[in-house]
């Protein structure tokens, strides 16, 4: 079994660890149990308007109920406040300060690709090498990496055909209203705005995403001693 490991060291003082362990083959998210589930992580609670689940078969929203096992505990403080985040995972260990948004951010980014969730699934084998605290150009290079090695592996892995990066776009306009709707339902179940600020940074990057996505090639074709444009 496949476990992760963020290390809270929180302004009041206390410590909060949060174990997430995974499927070694699927690297999808062990959640917790339904039995006592909160109101909050019910499928039909806000649920995303182009979600493909259905209330008869999965009782809660995975997202949700991935988050629920953790997420209460962060319920009493600001984003804006300072926490030291450790992550442990099988070959590193990285630390950081950050407010308490960012770290957050960066752990539901990692749940909400494993948790089960449809349109946030893509990022699974992103996942699986996690990088924490990853910056924007980081993540974007990651996404569209991701993203073409899975259109080439689904096109038989042999270079017969052409793979580009026109379905990225769909792609994160479904993230963009997963994240909108998470954040409704965090805060009709919350206080305070952690997680709701956690899940804006992540927003804010999915609607920036296809908008850079030329640009952002451009700017990576120079690492492969490419021209700076393509010539026609």
């Amino acid at each position: 079994m496949a476990e992760i490991r963020y290390i809270f060291h929180l302004p009041d003082g206390a410590h909060e660890s949060v174990v997430l362990d995974f499927d070694d083959h699927t690297f999808l998210l062990r959640p917790p149990t339904t039995q006592g589930a909160e109101a909050w992580t019910a499928l039909d609670f806000h649920q995303c308007p182009h979600c493909p689940l259905e209330t008869r078969t999965h009782a809660h929203c995975p997202l949700a109920r991935a988050l629920s096992g953790f997420v209460r505990e962060f319920d009493r403080f600001y984003s804006y406040e300072i926490a030291e985040v450790e992550v442990v995972t099988g070959h590193r260990r990285i630390i950081a300060k950050q407010p308490l948004q960012a770290a957050m951010a960066s752990i539901l980014g990692l749940v909400g690709a494993t948790s089960g969730c449809p349109h946030l699934d893509f990022f699974r084998p992103m996942a699986r090498f996690h990088l924490p605290f990853a910056s924007e150009q980081e993540t974007l290079f990651r996404a569209l990496s991701i993203h073409l090695l899975g259109e080439y592996l689904r096109a038989g892995g042999q270079g017969d055909e052409m793979v580009g990066v026109a379905g990225l776009q769909q792609r994160y306009a479904a993230v963009a209203e997963v994240n909108l709707t998470m954040a409704d339902r965090i805060r009709a179940a919350f206080k305070k705005d952690v997680v709701v600020n956690a899940i804006v940074i992540l927003d804010t990057f999915a609607h920036a995403v296809p908008w850079v996505i030329d640009d952002a090639l451009l700017e990576l074709r120079p690492l492969f001693d490419l021209p700076d444009a393509p010539t026609s």
